[in-house]
């Protein structure tokens, strides 16, 4: 079983993208909603304040719950999603992917890329077509996909990583917020697999396809 988020960027990619897997938890976010719905499949819990979708009531209708925010308040329908988290038994031990959260709005996609670092007791994807970001913490190692073209390591304040089986490779080196040469890396193509290892700070993963 999965976490599947579906938010309502204007480029959609939850329809080719996302495989069914009838045991996974669905939550969708304000239009997202929709978008499972028109795969006929119920969501979990409907969440937002539905500010960008003329069918809350046919939402209302079909998802198990729905929870209905203002429009005036402090978070994301995103970071609502992550807050809800808590509430479904097991979620830290879940994968959570997060589709139709970029390629949209640059201000929205960079706070759903900050909010891997708030909410990182969880294991969360984003994904669209192209992308798939995700975070890595201390003491943790990231498996680049094998058919990635590219990928890109981004810290957060100051993190020391070694990458293997890489174009460009590492070994222990320290690197912050303002160094770019981590960049633009891309996997060797053989049969052993393309890691980064975080041996102190935490850092944002970009795969590209």
């Amino acid at each position: 079983m999965k976490i599947i988020i579906v938010a309502n960027s204007p480029k959609k990619s939850f329809k080719e993208m996302y495989h069914l897997n009838p045991s996974d938890y669905f939550i969708g976010l304000d239009g997202g909603a929709m978008e499972l719905l028109e795969r006929r499949i119920k969501p979990d819990i409907a969440i937002g304040d539905f500010d960008s979708t003329n069918f809350l009531q046919e939402i209302e209708k079909n998802a198990i719950e729905t929870k209905i925010f203002p429009a005036k308040k402090n978070e994301t329908d995103l970071e609502l999603a992550f807050m809800y988290l808590k509430n479904i038994q097991g979620a830290t031990n879940l994968n959570i992917e997060v589709y139709d959260a970029l390629s949209g709005r640059l201000d929205h996609e960079l706070v759903a890329i900050r909010l891997l670092a708030k909410y990182n007791e969880y294991k969360v994807k984003l994904i669209d077509k192209e992308n798939t970001i995700e975070l890595l913490k201390e003491k943790k190692v990231g498996v680049v996909n094998k058919n990635a073209k590219y990928f890109s390591i981004f810290p957060i304040g100051e993190a020391t990583i070694s990458i293997r089986n890489a174009a460009y490779e590492l070994n222990n080196v320290t690197i912050n917020e303002n160094d770019t040469y981590t960049v633009s890396n891309a996997p060797l193509k053989n049969d052993i697999e393309t890691t980064i290892y975080v041996h102190s700070g935490m850092v944002y993963l970009f795969t590209i396809k």
